[in-house]
């Protein structure tokens, strides 16, 4: 935040000057013992000089420091994403059975790690197939900028979509239609918070928003 809005009192009464970037307001609940950490809900607040606010919920889990066994000894990811990072630093590929221990079980059994994996005591894969798979797919069409930007606010630490895109908690990433469209859905939304940095008149220009230049 810049120095003229941490002093400007106005804004410290508007609850502005205070306010916490994202990355900050996870850390503090990681910090307090918290994890399972996700949004309840986000709205776009308001915008200072090019600094965007927002209103976001998160919420959290303590879990009990007693870690008993369960009999799980895999976990597999049914998606949205293709790729995933929990909190405990475990990675997960869509449709492959990962082992676990009974921590991370503990951990993917909280509302919102369950209903996208597949707890087993045996290896479990799934094929695109399957009805269990989940995954939202981009439309075939050109790639426009209109200065939309997505921060993933959990319960993941990092997380990547069918197009190859890596989103990590609490970092801003530019995205195109296309990807706003796919984050937007039903599977995805709850898992971002959405900002539009766009300012003036938007051209719809098709452009190339990969980090190699192609169109995603």
């Amino acid at each position: 935040m810049p120095n003229y809005l941490n002093h400007d009192v106005e804004k410290w009464g508007n609850c502005l000057s205070g306010a916490l970037q994202l990355g900050d307001y996870v850390s503090g609940m990681i910090e307090a013992g918290f994890l399972g950490i996700h949004q309840i809900r986000s709205i776009p607040w308001q915008e200072i000089d090019g600094i965007h606010f927002l209103s976001i919920t998160l919420t959290g889990y303590k879990l009990p420091a007693a870690v008993e066994p369960n009999g799980v000894r895999f976990a597999t990811l049914r998606g949205p994403f293709s790729q995933v990072v929990d909190e405990l630093g475990q990675r997960y590929q869509r449709g492959v059975p990962q082992a676990v221990n009974a921590r991370t079980v503990q951990l993917l059994k909280t509302p919102p790690f369950e209903p996208l994996f597949l707890l087993s005591e045996t290896p479990l894969a799934l094929e695109p197939s399957d009805a269990r798979w989940l995954a939202v797919l981009p439309e075939q069409v050109p790639c426009v900028w209109r200065g939309d930007y997505a921060m993933l606010t959990g319960p993941f630490t990092e997380v990547e979509d069918d197009d190859h895109h890596v989103f990590r908690r609490g970092s801003p990433l530019e995205i195109c239609s296309k990807t706003l469209k796919v984050l937007e859905s039903d599977l995805y939304r709850r898992h971002f918070a959405m900002i539009n940095r766009a300012a003036g008149e938007i051209s719809g220009s098709q452009v190339a928003c990969s980090p190699t230049g192609g169109c995603c």
